[in-house]
């Protein structure tokens, strides 16, 4: 096969911002997790039970509704603080979920604490302050917040607004990692796959990049399929590449692009698609793909033109799909409020 293509290996925790959002690739001219459901039931799961007298309390009680759980005030006032500040239409809008979010930070929700250090670090609601974000995130992060301590492991990588410390950046990665956050995964694998602040580990990145990977992240799946295609960790496979890379394909992943156009193209792992493997080359090539723009140029020769037509209108309804789906996800826990940043006021 044509070389196939590793997705850039970027920390994220460089670009990390105000939500749990997974890495996003620009919209071509373009975390979620996605929980799968079991292929089949456990057998007799609906087995009725006989009512015999010593199973009648049983059954009674299988057949009773479930106990609503007590409601948790904190996570109420977090709740509410969260809906005011997504729909939040002016600073004082605003301003009041970041009051929302302090009451109940300061009673203990991790959640709260974590938001509030999002308004610190950001400046929505408050007046942005790298220190005081830091603090909130630590509070929650000792709670055992997984985005609070993602959050903090990006804080000390960049040397936002304190000394930049790799040992405590990766101290707080490897615990949100281990909690399932998949951009700490992702970053994790990332460290392992380059050798940076760990020793290189090509087995240790291809574990914490399958972990990312099953819970969506688009381009760890990218690089997991990468793995299977070369086997140097994982036995060979192409049906298992082709499976990840079309995951992160369709979340919009160049190179998961490159590399399912570059099988539809050859017609070996898949059978020969020219009118898809032309869709994929052109979506990557508009992320600026260079070797995908040259094997769709390259390739538009070949098609008649109601093939390169029907390739194009794919390539347009994907990317209109894939936009639509981020609009809605944009904005991180707070949504897309219309509120501007409060400036940094420090002296």
């Amino acid at each position: 096969m044509t070389t196939l293509r590793l997705a850039p290996l970027l920390l994220l925790l460089l670009a990390s911002g105000c939500g749990n959002k997974q890495e996003q690739t620009t919209a071509p001219a373009t975390p979620g997790t996605n929980a799968s459901a079991p292929d089949e039931l456990p057998a007799n799961t609906n087995a009725a039970i006989p009512l015999e007298p010593a199973n009648l309390e049983a059954s009674a009680q299988t057949n009773s509704p479930p106990a609503q759980k007590p409601v948790d005030p904190l996570e109420e006032k977090y709740q509410e603080a969260l809906a005011k500040m997504r729909t939040a239409e002016s600073m004082a809008d605003a301003e009041a979920a970041g009051q929302i979010f302090r009451e109940a930070a300061d009673k203990g929700s991790a959640a709260a604490q974590h938001a509030l250090g999002v308004c610190y670090s950001t400046g929505i609601g408050v007046s942005k302050n790298p220190e005081e974000a830091l603090a909130w995130f630590e509070k929650s992060a000792a709670q055992g917040y997984a985005d609070a301590q993602f959050k903090i492991a990006s804080i000390y990588i960049r040397g936002d607004g304190i000394p930049a410390d790799e040992t405590k950046a990766l101290e707080f990665l490897r615990a949100a990692a281990n909690q399932g956050h998949p951009e700490a995964q992702y970053n994790l694998a990332t460290l392992y796959a380059t050798g940076k602040s760990v020793e290189k580990n090509a087995a240790e990145a291809a574990k914490w990049y399958q972990k990312a990977a099953e819970a969506g992240h688009p381009t760890a799946q990218s690089n997991l399929g990468f793995f299977y295609a070369n086997g140097e960790v994982f036995e060979k496979s192409m049906d298992e590449a082709l499976k990840w890379w079309r995951k992160a394909a369709e979340q919009g992943q160049p190179s998961a692009q490159f590399n399912l156009a570059q099988a539809l193209f050859e017609g070996k792992a898949l059978p020969k698609d020219l009118v898809e493997a032309y869709k994929w080359y052109n979506l990557a090539a508009g992320q600026g793909d260079r070797d995908a723009a040259s094997m769709r140029n390259a390739l538009a020769v070949e098609l008649t033109p109601s093939e390169l037509a029907d390739a194009l209108k794919r390539s347009r309804e994907f990317t209109s799909a894939l936009r639509a789906k981020w609009a809605a996800e944009e904005g991180g826990i707070f949504g897309s409020p219309t509120v501007p940043a409060e400036p940094d006021t420090r002296k």
